[in-house]
């Protein structure tokens, strides 16, 4: 995939020939001190520019494909990441970079704590202030940053993980993640049974290979309580999310029967345990 380098290059640029448009901008006894604010001006103009054009992308990526494909978000937060990435290290590009960024922040009027990471920063000045949002994206980034992801494999990395949910779940000790959902929603519905629907249209779409498998039916409602079987879907991502919504829906009453399940499994471990006792002791 390829990256956007402009911005990076655009920036080192600007500061490599300040000196230059210095010359054509001033008269001829400018001081030093002179040249080097014109130049972190001139940087903190660049990032300004380069934050609002990629808030204007994110616009553009809510207003079109938002709810149907995550491909241009994984873009964005790839550039994110690559602005991050640019910021880093002690160069003059580097520091004139974070200057930038700093006055930016303050130019929109953000708020953070003194202990927020600068990707955090990053990821606001472009998603803007919802909160959820902009901390999903931060443990996406930051996330990369801990496994070493390079900036041209952020796209890869989100895909192979799932997506940012899934990532932002990972991070969280107590949370399922849709994965974990799904497998236990897969075990919850084999001790269900609404009923048998047969038909020769179902049967003709079955491949023996999918016996024993679970698989998604779109049906409507009638006013008898009955159901008219649309289609029938056997996609692994649209089971699964099926089964992730199954078990979000009825998780407290499939806790209770896994803990009764668990209750007498353990109770046919001990009632076990007592008959090889007792025979132990009457063979004695």
């Amino acid at each position: 995939m390829q990256t956007n380098t402009s911005f990076v290059t655009s920036a080192q640029s600007t500061t490599a020939n300040s000196g230059s448009e210095l010359v054509q901008s001033t008269s001829a006894n400018v001081v030093q001190n002179d040249n080097s604010a014109l130049a972190t001006a001139h940087a903190s103009s660049s990032v300004r520019n380069h934050f609002e054009q990629l808030a204007v992308e994110r616009e553009a990526w809510e207003s079109t494909v938002h709810r149907t494909n995550n491909e241009q978000l994984y873009v964005l937060l790839q550039k994110c990441y690559q602005t991050y990435q640019a910021m880093s290290g002690g160069e003059d590009e580097a520091g004139n970079l974070r200057k930038g960024l700093a006055d930016y922040i303050k130019t929109k009027g953000y708020q953070f704590k003194s202990g927020t990471h600068t990707l955090v920063k990053i990821v606001k000045c472009v998603f803007g202030n919802d909160r959820r949002r902009v901390s999903a994206y931060g443990i996406v980034l930051r996330t990369a940053l801990a496994k070493k992801i390079s900036v041209i494999e952020i796209p890869d990395f989100i895909r192979s993980e799932g997506g940012v949910e899934e990532i932002r779940l990972a991070k969280s000790p107590n949370a399922m993640t849709a994965k974990l959902k799904a497998q236990a929603g897969a075990e919850a519905v084999q001790i269900s049974n609404l009923g048998v629907f047969a038909s020769n249209s179902l049967t003709s779409k079955l491949d023996a290979g999918n016996i024993g498998k679970t698989v998604v039916l779109i049906c409507t409602w009638q006013a008898d309580g009955s159901v008219i079987v649309r289609s029938v879907v056997q996609s692994d991502t649209a089971v699964n999310a099926a089964l992730a919504c199954h078990y979000s829906a009825n998780k407290d009453v499939i806790k209770q029967v896994v803990e009764k399940q668990a209750a007498n499994d353990e109770q046919i471990k001990h009632d076990a345990i007592a008959v090889a006792t007792q025979a132990a002791v009457v063979n004695a």
